[in-house]
């Protein structure tokens, strides 16, 4: 029966072992991202006992809002496709941006085994908004992408007293969450997105159907809008006008 139990330990410490982010992997994006830094700042933000890392860029204008940027599977907060274009383009549409670093796997992991970590990225959430209002600013907008999209919502609908008041959702693979996200959102994606995109339409404008501020918008381009970065970002920049 020890035997049993052990071996049932062991069992279980390793399946939670290979549920936590890769640290290493974070590190060795941090230090890519720190030695390539065009634009903003980096910032490094306590979440328990670790940090971990995020881009500060201001805005152009005098302002007190700031868009939290999340990127997609496995990658990093300046991101060339999508994240970077949009958390620098933000910055001339009145938002500072605060871009975070999500948990992330090795590399090849699929993103349903991603699920684990949705809880880790809703405490960098909570530890980058608390970080916001430390400066005496507010948090605005959400903007995520691809597989941080499932994170955004997991967070969203996770937490209804929230202080985000309005999000854009790019490249979304699922309906999950949307049913309980009341504030105005972009649902955007490109005319030749993943099929998990296109085959979804439907499901999330259903899922949506109770949120009047709920918008749905296709325009040209691929799951990272490559060639499309002005488009992607003044599409972006008209619906929060």
């Amino acid at each position: 029966m020890n035997k049993l139990v052990l071996l049932f330990a062991l069992i279980t410490n390793i399946a939670f072992a290979q549920t936590l982010p890769d640290y290493d992997k974070e590190s060795r994006w941090a230090s890519f991202v720190e030695d390539g830094l065009m634009d903003g700042d980096v910032v490094w933000i306590g979440n328990g006992d670790r940090e971990f890392l995020t881009i500060l860029t201001e805005s152009e204008t005098d302002s007190n809002k700031v868009a939290i940027v999340m990127h997609g599977l496995g990658v990093h907060p300046d991101w060339t496709g999508v994240i970077q274009p949009l958390r620098v383009s933000l910055t001339e549409q009145g938002y500072h941006t605060l871009s975070i670093q999500l948990p992330v796997l090795a590399n090849g992991i699929s993103g349903n085994e991603y699920k684990p970590l949705w809880g880790d990225a809703s405490e960098r959430i909570k530890a980058s908004i608390k970080h916001v209002q430390s400066l005496g600013k507010s948090t605005d907008l959400l903007v995520a992408h691809s597989h941080g999209t499932r994170m955004a919502r997991h967070y969203l609908a996770g937490n209804p007293d929230h202080p985000f008041k309005k999000f854009i959702a790019i490249g979304m693979g699922d309906a999950s969450g949307l049913s309980a996200i009341n504030i105005p959102t972009l649902d955007l994606y490109g005319t030749e997105d993943l099929d998990s995109v296109l085959t979804t339409v439907k499901q999330r404008q259903d899922a949506s159907s109770h949120n009047t501020g709920y918008v749905q918008k296709q325009i040209q381009g691929d799951h990272f809008f490559n060639d499309q970065n002005e488009l992607l970002t003044q599409t972006v920049g008209d619906w929060l006008k």
